[in-house]
Formats: C-alpha cells, structure tokens, sequence
C-alpha cells in the first residue's frame, strides 16, 4: 500500500469523523455509531507506517521518539475517546484537558504525528503526516466555528474563557 493510498485512507477517516460530529448535531443515533469508525481509521496508516518502513536513527533515539509517541498517542485516546465519555454528561466539557484548550487532542495528536514523521525521516511519509495535521485542522475549525456553537448553548462563553489551541 503506497503512501498516497495510506494518506486517503486517513483523510477518509477525518471525513467519517466530521460526518460523525453532524450525525450528533442532529440526533441520528444509529448513524453516530456507525461513523464513529472514522476517529479508528485515522490511525490505521500509522500501522501500516510501522510495518512499512524503518527507522533511520540509532536505537536510543528510536527508543526515545517511541516513548514520546506513545505517551502522545496515549494522551490523544484519552482526550479524544475517554475523557468524555468518562467525565462529561452530554453537555459542554470544560474541565481537564477541555480546560488547557478547546481542541486538545489536535494538540497531543499533532505532536504524536510530528515526532512519528521524525522517527521514520522519511520526506514522502513526513508530507503524509503533515496532511493529516491539516485534515484534523480542518476538522476542528468545522467543529469551533459551525457545530459545536449549534451543539452546546454555553460554547460562546467557552471560546471567551480558553484558546482555541495554543493554551498559553
């Protein structure tokens, strides 16, 4: 699988996710269980990534890079899967990561891929991951500017009170 099928198929999934977000917005229940595939096929290149190519660096640096891929990959699933089903109740979030910015699985997400384009040094992959950044970019500003104002009546207020990324 060539790195262009890999990037649609994440691009693929940041659509699902988006059509995952409307799907809520408008209460269609057996449609947000089916698109909800689309935050899982995101990550399905990076699999693909890993049985694909290898790493040019000498083994500490491997293991160095791994470890802060994993704890950013780590810190993405929680915010981005667990933190609200976990601690939210269906309305507005704003505690935890939710308190540092609006969007902070993009930032934990971002890291994660830019350290995963580093540890492959790979310029054809690293422009993959780099179009991933901007497709959850995209995904987000969707989310910031047009859903979630429509989604949560309190969401002005939050914009007013957390940045939208950058947390300082």
């Amino acid at each position: 699988m060539n790195l262009i099928k890999l990037f649609l198929l994440g691009a693929c999934g940041y659509l699902l996710a988006a059509l995952y977000d409307i799907a809520l917005l408008y209460k269609k229940t057996w449609l947000v269980r089916l698109l909800y595939a689309g935050f899982f096929l995101t990550g399905l290149p990076f699999v693909f990534f890993f049985f694909l190519h290898t790493s040019p660096h000498p083994v500490a640096l491997q293991v160095v890079l791994l470890l802060l891929m994993g704890f950013f990959l780590l810190l993405t699933i929680y915010s981005v899967l667990l933190e609200l089903p976990l601690h939210g109740d269906g309305t507005l979030y704003t505690k935890g990561t939710y308190s540092i910015c609006r969007h902070p699985g993009f930032l934990w997400y971002s890291l994660f891929t830019l350290l995963t384009a580093s540890y492959f040094w790979y310029a054809p992959l690293a422009w993959v991951c780099l179009g991933y950044i901007c497709c959850n970019l995209a995904l987000i500003t969707l989310e910031d500017l047009v859903l979630f104002p429509r989604m949560f009546t309190q969401y002005e207020s939050y914009k007013k009170t957390t940045p939208f990324l950058i947390p300082f």
